[in-house]
């Protein structure tokens, strides 16, 4: 894949086999965490919804592993006694939380775009169609940025300025996200961009991601980056 392909890439299977090595355990998962928030109302059972949540926690380091583990069997369970689309979306809430961060990632997104699907008529009976994967693909985009280039650096005295505002700032937006979306505020982020600005940073493709209209969610590269986070 070229970094063209990644910018307009509409499968994130393709996507994902980019990331191996590029990718943090931390980023893989919330990825996975924010596409079951994109079909949130049909996680109607609360094992799904709780196993998302701890998933997004073990991310973060708030929850131990064994958490996650018993997060991941009980959303597990509750596959077994559903028809498609709702078993994608309960599968998807149970890879979530999976042991291993990859293995989360791509099953997420596979039973995502089921769970997202539609029945139409087939010549042996209703079949199951894929939702299109563009929304998943702009979730990579904003969690790993562009992995083709560097991350831009931003300079101490820019985090530092003004009693450290612009941490602060992105703090507050990591921590003050749209739920049970699990978005960040585009127009806190427009204002952290202007901080930025204001404290002498000039990297234009930070700025322009911050000012983006997203989706960002919690991994957003540009948040991550401010916060020091991996």
């Amino acid at each position: 894949m070229t970094e063209s392909e990644w910018q307009s890439c509409t499968d994130p299977r393709v996507m994902l086999d980019v990331l191996p090595g590029r990718a943090s355990d931390r980023k893989l998962r919330l990825f996975a965490c924010s596409c079951c928030r994109l079909f949130w109302r049909k996680l109607t059972d609360a094992r799904c919804r709780s196993a998302v949540e701890i998933a997004e926690q073990f991310a973060d380091g708030l929850v131990t592993a064994r958490a996650r583990g018993r997060a991941f069997t009980a959303a597990r369970q509750t596959t077994r006694h559903v028809g498609a689309p709702t078993q994608n979306a309960f599968h998807a809430a149970a890879y979530a939380a999976h042991a291993d961060p990859v293995t989360a990632a791509r099953g997420v997104s596979g039973n995502a775009q089921y769970a997202r699907g539609h029945w139409s008529a087939g010549p042996n009976g209703p079949v199951l169609r894929r939702w299109g994967g563009g929304p998943l693909c702009s979730l990579l985009r904003d969690i790993f940025g562009n992995p083709f280039r560097p991350q831009p650096r931003v300079a101490p005295s820019c985090l530092a300025w003004d009693g450290g505002t612009v941490k602060n700032l992105a703090q507050s937006i990591y921590e003050g996200r749209s739920l049970p979306a699990g978005t960040l505020d585009n127009s806190r982020l427009a204002v952290l961009a202007d901080a930025l600005e204001d404290a002498g940073c000039e990297q234009p493709d930070l700025l322009a991601h911050l000012r983006s209209p997203g989706p960002h969610v919690r991994g957003c590269w540009a948040v991550d980056l401010l916060l020091g986070k991996g």
